[in-house]
Parts: C-alpha cells; sequence; structure tokens
C-alpha cells in the first residue's frame, strides 16, 4: 500500500513599494493582474494571477521545494524590487502553507525650484536679488507622503520622489521667510510630475 501526504498551498503578494523601504505601507498600492509561475517539487507548472487585493489565489502543491517565479514582462515597467526575490524556492510544508511577499518600487524622481526676494516685484530675479535660503518646503508626493526639504545658501532645494503628481508648497511660517512678502512669480502649492532619475 502506498500512501501521499496531505499538499499543502502556496501563497503570494505583490504591492508597490512607493517610498522604497521595503515594507508595504499605508497607501502603497497592491499589484493586480501580475502573472505568477509556480513549479512544484513534482516538476508541475501552475499559472496564476494576482487579484485585486495583490495575492495570487492559494494554490495547491505536494509538499517540497516549490519555486514561485514572477513572469516579469507582467509587471509593470521599469520597476525596482525592494522586497523578496524573484525567483524564489519556498518549502512547502505537508498540510501547511508556504507564503512569498515582494515589494517593487516604481521609477523615482526629483522636484526642485529656487526661491529668492523679488524687491522691485517684477517677477523676476534681477541682478543684486538675494536668494532665500534656509527656507523649509513641504513636498507631497503621489502616495499622500510628506517631506520636509530646507533651500540652500543658493536658494535652490530638491527632493527625490516616485513619479506621479507631487506638491510642492512654501512653508510661509518658517522663521526664515520674510515676513509681509507676497508671491511675485510661481504658485503657492505648485504642483507637477518629477523628472525622472536615470
Amino acid at each position: 500500500d502506498g500512501y501521499q501526504p496531505p499538499p499543502g498551498t502556496v501563497d503570494h503578494h505583490l504591492y508597490l513599494d512607493t517610498n522604497g523601504n521595503g515594507s508595504q505601507d499605508a497607501g502603497e498600492l497592491d499589484l493586480v493582474g501580475v502573472q505568477v509561475k509556480i513549479t512544484d517539487s513534482a516538476g508541475t507548472v501552475t499559472i496564476v494571477l494576482t487579484d485585486a487585493n495583490g495575492d495570487i489565489p492559494s494554490t495547491s502543491v505536494p509538499a517540497g521545494d516549490t519555486v514561485i517565479d514572477i513572469v516579469d514582462d507582467t509587471l509593470p515597467d521599469d520597476l525596482t524590487q525592494t522586497q523578496g526575490t524573484d525567483p524564489t524556492t519556498v518549502s512547502v510544508p505537508s498540510g501547511g502553507t508556504a507564503s512569498d511577499l515582494d515589494g517593487f518600487q516604481p521609477p523615482v524622481g526629483t522636484v526642485s525650484g529656487h526661491l529668492y526676494l523679488d524687491t522691485n516685484g517684477d517677477g523676476t530675479q534681477d541682478a543684486g536679488e538675494p536668494d532665500l535660503a534656509n527656507v523649509n518646503v513641504i513636498v507631497t508626493d503621489s502616495a499622500g507622503n510628506a517631506q520636509t526639504v530646507a533651500s540652500d545658501g543658493s536658494g535652490d532645494w530638491a527632493a527625490t520622489v516616485p513619479a506621479g503628481p507631487t506638491t510642492a508648497d512654501v512653508d510661509e511660517t518658517d522663521p526664515d521667510f520674510p515676513a509681509g512678502y507676497s508671491q511675485t512669480e510661481g504658485t503657492a502649492p505648485t504642483t507637477g510630475v518629477p523628472d525622472r532619475i536615470v
């Protein structure tokens, strides 16, 4: 008489790691409709798709080493993996579950700006008009994450952010912002799409 041990199952989750920190934070989206190839310990291959939650359906496989391989051309372009490895080999226990988790960061870019004192109010920086240093700018990225950067001695500021609409707002409550000044160039806040870093 021959007896087969109970099979196990494989779970897998994919997400966009917008801030690139290697974990899925609030507001970071799941990756939907990505093909995942599962090769079980008997060599049987099963192709599954991630659902609206970024999960594959729990897949029954024989106990033993199972390879989970993301079909790369079903991922969005230019992602960088920040959590997990691809492909991954997991050991599926008899009657148990092996889980895998992969995070990918979308392309990042930079937003930047320049602050100055428009002493004559003509909307351009003329010779002799000073740069505005040490003033905070609040940058909110496409995932809703905010960071604060300060203008340097030349009045320039820059921030690294994920791709997508990004808002920059000069903090006029900053003690280094001159009291009583009104804006003559640009808009506050400013929304735009960052340049990609290549």
